[in-house]
Parts: structure tokens; C-alpha cells; sequence
């Protein structure tokens, strides 16, 4: 019991010696909120503070697709153009999602739907690969280039391919001017999918 007791007391301490942004940090972590959202209304967070991997609060809200709290977030001032160590904006993360409100909430407030990370990878790249074909749509309806490549070569559609995502690229391809476009391989979005055995896929080429 004493040992319980003195676990819960050290945790209490642990808890008020954690500045109100680190609580923040935290909070969305933990998938609490509620509780993010009622330090950010407090006015008492810094929305600029970065983690180790420079991601600001903005950025781990829309990757928990947290979109009360982004919106929260945006009121405050948070940067929309903020990129992590390794060149993310907080839309590239909004761009896993298969719902695209967050990333809506983002582009509202002019969030770049072109942004690259640090390996050429854009936000269109992101959703496709993960095949979130909704969010597609609206990043293209928001100026997406559709035929933007990354370090390697690849363009969304090569992304989706490889996948096997049918509707994301259906829809690529309905928007992009060179689907034949090879990377640095030397292969196409269609060459990857045959690879893949993506019968289905294929048969959109």
C-alpha cells in the first residue's frame, strides 16, 4: 500500500511539474481531446512548441484526425506551413485520412496542397499511396498536381498502383496529363501494378 501510494504521489508531482504545452503534447498522445481542447481554449499552450521530431500540435492533431482540435488549433494561430524534421506539413498528415474533413479544415486556411516533404513526397502522394480516394478528390479540387514526382520518380499515381487502390486510380487517372511517366527505375504506374498482380487495377490502364 505505502509502495501505491508513494507511485501515485510521484505520478501527481510528475503531472504538475509538466508545463501547460507539454500536457498538450501529451494529451493528444494519449487520444484525449477533450482535454487538449480545454488547454488550447485556456490560452495558457504555446500551438508553435515542437516534439522531438518538430511536429507541431497542428500536425499531431491531423494525424489522430482530431478535427475539433484542429479547428481549435487554426483559431489559435497555428502555422499551417510548419514542416517537421523531415519536411511534413501538417496536411501531409491530414492526408492519411479516408475522411478528408481535417484536411478540408486545413486547406480552408490555406494550407499548400503542392507542399513536398524532404523526399519530393506531396500531400497527393501521401493520400494516394494510402488510398484515401475522398481525400484525392479534394486535394485535387484544391490544385493538387496530379503529375508531381518525388526523388524517385514516382508520381501519385505510381503510389496508388503499387497499392492496388483502385478508385484513387481511377481518379489519377481521369486528372493526370502523362500516366505513362516512368521513375527512376525505368517503370510505370502501370508496370507496378502488373508487377503486384493488381488485375483489376490494370484493367483502368
Amino acid at each position: 500500500m505505502r509502495a501505491l501510494l508513494a507511485a501515485a504521489l510521484l505520478a501527481a508531482a510528475s503531472a504538475q511539474a509538466q508545463s501547460p504545452t507539454e500536457r498538450l503534447l501529451q494529451a493528444i498522445a494519449e487520444n484525449k481531446e477533450p482535454v487538449a481542447a480545454i488547454l488550447v481554449l485556456g490560452a495558457s499552450v504555446d500551438v508553435h512548441a515542437r516534439n522531438a521530431a518538430r511536429e507541431t500540435p497542428l500536425h499531431l492533431a491531423a494525424e489522430k484526425d482530431m478535427r475539433a482540435l484542429t479547428r481549435l488549433l487554426l483559431d489559435a494561430g497555428a502555422s499551417v506551413r510548419s514542416r517537421t524534421s523531415t519536411g511534413e506539413t501538417p496536411l501531409h498528415h491530414a492526408a492519411l485520412h479516408a475522411d478528408p474533413a481535417c484536411a478540408a479544415l486545413l486547406l480552408d486556411a490555406r494550407a499548400d496542397a503542392r507542399a513536398q516533404n524532404d523526399e519530393g513526397e506531396s500531400v497527393l502522394h501521401w493520400a494516394a499511396l494510402s488510398g484515401n480516394a475522398a481525400t484525392v478528390r479534394l486535394l485535387l479540387e484544391r490544385g493538387a498536381d496530379p503529375d508531381g514526382f518525388d526523388l524517385r520518380g514516382n508520381t501519385p499515381l505510381h503510389g496508388a498502383a503499387d497499392s492496388g487502390h483502385v478508385e484513387t486510380v481511377r481518379l489519377l487517372l481521369g486528372r493526370a496529363r502523362a500516366p505513362g511517366t516512368k521513375n527512376l527505375e525505368g517503370k510505370s504506374a502501370q508496370d507496378l501494378a502488373r508487377e503486384r498482380g493488381h488485375e483489376e487495377v490494370l484493367r483502368l490502364f
